[in-house]
């Protein structure tokens, strides 16, 4: 014979939540009862809802959210720069004297037409005209090649001179119809040194144009 369970009486907390609830559901619903079925045209078709853009009008646009796992931007300072050149024209490096007594034009050395030439006049016997670049050590070799510019008078060769630091590390002359080359080691050289040099009197009149040809260092 079996014995008929006696059913629990609800717990009075529990039976006050359950109320809670459905009264905080209904009280919810009731506004958006009375939008949908406001209408203020006339129409007896539902206005829509407030805040929601009806159809033919533009659509807010909301910015996407970043996840972080899209790639990030490069830095500026971090971009990859330029490689240095291994050789460069040496009247692209600083300079100390600005070139004062110098001229930068083509000339025909030796019946060739040179673009690229440094070039100076010296006068007097033992007279000469130096510029100075900065190198700071950064190159290996200094190439050139040497001569007088054919529309000097006679006269003899001219002297030219390569200094490292201030200290002569290569000498050559060249006199018209002559080009002599020039490599040199600077690698020890914080500043590199062309020298034109007189070694007459006769150079003087007419002047004598003494022509550094394409000199340029390399790393």
């Amino acid at each position: 014979m079996s014995i008929p369970r006696r059913r629990r009486p609800s717990h009075p907390a529990i039976v006050g939540a359950v109320i809670a609830a459905v009264a905080t559901v209904v009280a919810a619903a009731i506004p958006v009862v009375l939008e949908l079925t406001r209408d203020p045209g006339g129409s007896g078709a539902a206005s829509p809802v407030q805040g929601t853009p009806s159809a033919g009008q533009p659509q807010p646009t909301t910015p996407a959210a970043t996840t972080g796992t899209g790639p990030s931007p490069t830095p500026a300072a971090t971009a990859s720069q330029p490689a240095q050149a291994d050789v460069l024209p040496l009247v692209e490096v600083p300079q100390v004297d600005d070139l004062e007594g110098w001229e930068q034009e083509p000339l025909i050395v030796a019946g060739k037409r040179h673009d690229s030439v440094l070039s100076a006049s010296p006068c007097w016997l033992n007279d000469h005209f130096t510029v100075t670049f900065v190198v700071s050590r950064q190159f290996r070799v200094l190439e050139a090649a040497v001569g007088i510019a054919d529309d000097s008078p006679g006269g003899g060769a001219l002297r030219f001179t390569v200094l490292s630091d201030r200290k002569e590390v290569f000498t050559t002359t060249a006199g018209l119809g002559k080009v002599r080359p020039v490599k040199v080691d600077i690698s020890a050289a914080t500043q590199v040194s062309l020298r034109v040099s007189t070694t007459n009197l006769d150079q003087c009149h007419g002047d004598s144009i003494g022509a550094w040809i394409a000199p340029r260092v390399r790393r």
